[in-house]
């Protein structure tokens, strides 16, 4: 078939052929009309021997001269088959027996030799292999035929056949039926009149579509759910009632990483809950429009709303709704990098969640709360509460919350390997439920890992290209995965200009503060490898205004002093190392080199070999490789190659950069081993766009 349309239409775009193909069903007298009629139709025009497209070919409708072929072989047939081919028809391309006993009335002994007859005459076909498990079942043997057959059927009498399909599936009580159950509602609710008959089956397929969409988002087909409740409001007209419709859609679209179509349904879904006078409503759009808005990278929006919104809201009733908009609030402030306040919000949260028994919020706020007590440089305490909070949302079935509390878990894990690993449970999770969202955050944390261990960094450049970028998302997601995807072109010496062109775009359209750091953190690794360690530095120090995320960025500033020489810039960076609240290992090796580093500028090599010496040995404890090697390449550019110690340093450098490809790196260490003295620094803790660690 594709042979015959590409020597008969040279130059058909593949989705029309693709289109032709699928409803051909091997008929090649299907393609042949096809082009006839788009040729009449002025969509297709002459061209030699063959035929061009002359502009867009849009839909393609079945031609009438195959309506005609195929509505007389129908009206050929007995009217007692020509009916039951009809009653198939609403049953679908493949039907049972028993259901279309359902929809004609007819007996099982009266249809079967009917059905014989039917399909000797090859309008229909039937499973006879016995492994199939589909075995039984008819088909139309065209699609065609089964599009002709219900085109025969008069508007009352669609309707009436669907309620029989729909009673029969009902009947069954298989939730996997849910969506079928909800499209024969639809369909009857189509083919009714306007009045009192269409609004008694909108009732009925309401009902059915809103099953039908809790069943899809429990088993993650949350854009499935979406397009059911999309249906449901169509037909619903009470205010109210469209709200809440509204606010379920909204949910399942966030879910999908759908950020933009969940934000119009919420914003719509609250305006009818204030036309509803339903402030409940209202307050309960707003604390899902301010998940959204942190979902999508609006963190700074979200805190503005959300706070509005509880000083709105009425001091009586509603505890839930006021325990969720302070939930989210509190996790709002922690990606704006307030955790005091972040804290405050959350206990406000805590005390109405435990007392009303909410443990879906319980388990959201230890969350937030846990990732902001590591902020400060509670770690063990914020460690303690994530635990706690993957305890209680896995106990309460609330998946969303296991997932981000075990990916926060890895983002204020000290080891990188441990990290990885909890990143890469959550992003599993994740996927197994359809919640693409965190998916995303947490295979992107999980990327950022296999960055700092020195592990695989071909495979993590193939994921970043993978189908992930091509995936719906929020521009949040694409900053963390162009941004990470940098680390490892910058480091191997690949070109990112097109990568830091996006950034800077970007950083313009999305609140959260890592877009606007990961922007100057790239500048920064590229002014470092291309020798301007001024402006290195400058950016550098940039990125590490968020106070979450100095930890990161301060690294790189004192990387571009030490590779510049430039000891005040060093001393100020490092006061700043000393003043930030985070603690654990991979910070406390970045603060003792730092203090190395100043020592050998300030002539004092016995110290800074001794700091050096215990800064590497507390990377090589936690695994994180790349840390090491870089900050063994400053070991060995401060104090000259020739030592004992930064002979050891250089090459266990050289090991891993030569595993992971890095050339810079290498050009970089080839230079420094050959000299004896320090005049040109290198880079030092963290990473330019890094992202581990900044909690979800």
């Amino acid at each position: 078939m594709r042979q015959l349309l590409d020597g008969f239409v040279p130059g058909l775009p593949e989705t029309a052929i693709r289109a032709i193909l699928a409803r051909a069903d091997g008929m090649p007298l299907y393609a042949v009309e096809t082009v006839r009629s788009l040729v009449a139709d002025g969509r297709l025009a002459r061209e030699g021997d063959g035929y061009r497209p002359a502009g867009e070919l849009g839909e393609l409708a079945v031609p009438d001269t195959l309506r005609s072929l195929i509505a007389s072989r129908l009206d050929s047939l007995d009217p007692v088959d020509r009916s039951l081919v009809a009653d198939a028809s609403v049953l679908g391309q493949t039907f049972g027996l028993a259901g279309l006993t359902a929809v004609s009335g007819q007996t099982a002994e009266a249809l079967e030799p009917r059905l014989k007859v039917l399909v000797r005459r090859e309008l229909f076909d039937v499973e006879i292999d016995p492994r199939s498990p589909e075995r039984g079942l008819y088909r139309f043997v065209q699609s065609l035929i089964r599009e002709v057959a219900y085109g025969t059927l008069a508007k009352r009498e669609r309707r009436a056949r669907h309620l029989a399909a729909a009673r029969y599936f009902e009947a069954l009580g298989d939730d996997e039926l849910a969506g079928l159950l909800a499209s024969h509602y639809v369909a009857a609710h189509e083919a009714s009149a306007e009045g009192a008959e269409a609004d008694a089956v909108a009732i009925q397929a309401r009902l059915a579509l809103s099953g039908a969409a809790e069943r899809a988002a429990t088993l993650g087909g949350h854009d499935q759910a979406v397009s059911y409740l999309r249906q449901a409001i169509a037909i619903t007209a009470d205010p109210g009632e469209r709200a809440g419709l509204h606010l379920r859609a909204a949910r399942s679209a966030n879910v999908a990483a759908l950020h933009a179509d969940a934000q119009a349904l919420v914003r719509a879904g609250i305006d009818l809950a204030q036309a509803a006078g339903d402030p409940q409503a209202v307050g309960a759009g707003e604390a899902l429009l301010g998940e959204i808005l942190i979902d999508s990278g609006q963190p700074r929006e979200a805190v503005e709303l959300l706070e509005a919104a509880i000083a709105a809201f009425p001091d009586t009733g509603g505890g839930e709704v006021r325990a969720t908009m302070l939930a989210n609030l509190s996790r709002a402030l922690m990606r704006t990098s307030q955790p005091a306040r972040a804290i405050q919000a959350a206990d406000l949260a805590l005390d109405l969640a435990e007392h009303l028994g909410l443990e879906r919020i319980v388990a959201e706020t230890f969350n937030n709360k846990g990732s902001s007590l590591g902020q400060l440089g509670r770690l063990r305490e914020g460690l303690a509460l994530l635990r706690a909070a993957i305890d209680v949302a896995h106990s309460g079935g609330f998946v969303a919350a296991e997932i981000r509390a075990t990916s926060n878990l890895g983002a204020n894990t000290e080891d990188p390997r441990q990290a990885r690993y909890a990143y890469r449970a959550a992003e599993e999770l994740a996927r197994r439920v359809g919640n693409r969202n965190l998916a995303r955050w947490s295979a992107e944390q999980a990327r950022y890992q296999d960055y700092v261990l020195a592990d695989d960094w071909d495979a993590a450049l193939v994921e970043g290209a993978g189908d992930r970028a091509d995936d719906a998302g929020s521009l949040l997601d694409e900053v963390r995965r162009i941004s990470i995807s940098a680390l490892f072109q910058v480091a191997r010496g690949d070109s990112t200009d097109a990568t830091l062109a996006r950034l800077e775009v970007l950083s313009t359209q999305v609140s959260d503060p890592f877009a606007d750091a990961a922007m100057h953190a790239l500048r920064s690794d590229r002014a470092l490898h291309a020798g301007d360690y001024a402006l290195a530095g400058d950016e550098a120090i940039l990125a590490a205004a968020d106070d979450e995320l100095a930890a990161y960025y301060l690294a790189d500033a004192m990387r571009a002093a030490i590779w510049g020489g430039d000891l005040a810039r060093a001393r100020e960076v490092a006061r700043r190392l000393e003043a930030i609240p985070q603690i654990g290992i991979g910070i406390a090796a970045d603060r003792i080199a730092a203090q190395a580093a100043m020592a050998a500028l300030e002539g004092r090599p016995g110290d800074a070999i001794a700091g050096y010496r215990d800064a590497l040995s507390r990377h090589r404890s936690i695994g994180a490789a790349f840390d090491l090697a870089r900050m063994a390449l400053d070991f060995v550019i401060l104090i000259g190659g020739d030592h004992p110690a930064t002979r050891e340093a250089g090459a266990e450098a050289r090991a891993i950069f030569e595993r992971v490809k890095a050339r810079p790196y290498l050009e970089r260490l080839d230079a420094a081993t050959a000299r004896h003295a320090p005049d040109a620094p290198v880079t030092l803790a963290r990473d330019s766009t890094a992202v581990s660690g900044t909690p979800d």
